[in-house]
């Protein structure tokens, strides 16, 4: 489905992994410790993103709830000001996956059309490995993103398809003559450690996602975050 057509955009929720914890958040700090690499609020964490974000890039991902508040929600982001404001208002625990387009563009299983182009994006005939991955139960996730001429302004849209041939059409709004490009990516890729397997858990523990951007929590106000833990 669609996110919504904003500087930070987001999916409806949905559970990719598991369904969300009950709404109390009863918090267990045996597992929590001051690991760098999840530390989200970290300056090399953070300058990741803003990097990334200051050259015209965009970036998109999920955010987890932390024992509790509902599962997973997806996000993209546009400016490094709105993505850090999502993180900071978020509350202790809560993980954060986040992709750069531009750094795993080659890896997409499609793209079609270009971010500053102006014309109709021509797709209904290159949808057939996508239509196959569904068929074969696979999920793909896309990013739709449009540059608009003469603004130095950016629109994007993000989401998850797992959808029939009927419910694709509709949800990629194909009939719509949008401009821009379609890049589209299966939810295993992203998922992949150091050795192509995908780590099937929110929390990847000892292993890592090696094509996020950043993939870590919001730590706590002593600077810890958990290793694991209900999403």
């Amino acid at each position: 489905m669609f996110a919504d057509n904003r500087s930070l955009t987001r999916a409806a929720p949905f559970s990719r992994f598991r369904a969300g914890a009950a709404s109390v958040r009863l918090i267990s700090m045996n597992n929590w410790d001051n690991s760098p690499q999840r530390n989200l609020l970290l300056p090399d964490n953070l300058e990741r993103v803003r990097g990334e974000l200051a050259n015209g890039g965009v970036i998109f991902g999920w955010h987890y709830y932390y024992a509790g508040g509902g599962s997973g929600s997806m996000f993209t982001f546009l400016d490094y000001e709105s993505y850090y404001q999502e993180l900071i208002q978020s509350h202790p625990g809560d993980h954060f996956t986040v992709f750069s387009v531009d750094r795993i563009a080659e890896r997409a299983m499609l793209r079609v059309g270009s971010a500053d182009s102006n014309q109709p994006i021509v797709i209904d005939q290159r949808l057939a490995g996508v239509k196959n991955a569904l068929a074969a139960s696979k999920e793909i996730a896309f990013v739709w993103r449009h540059r608009v001429p003469g603004t130095g302004r950016t629109e994007c849209d993000a989401g998850i398809l797992d959808q029939t041939d009927e419910e694709l059409e509709q949800c990629l709004d194909l009939r719509s003559g949008r401009s821009g490009e379609w890049v589209f990516f299966l939810m295993d890729m992203l998922d992949e450690d150091e050795e192509g397997v995908p780590i099937k858990g929110v929390s990847p523990g000892g292993r890592k996602r090696v094509h996020a951007l950043v993939d870590g929590k919001r730590p706590n106000d002593a600077g810890l975050t958990p290793s694991s833990g209900p999403y």
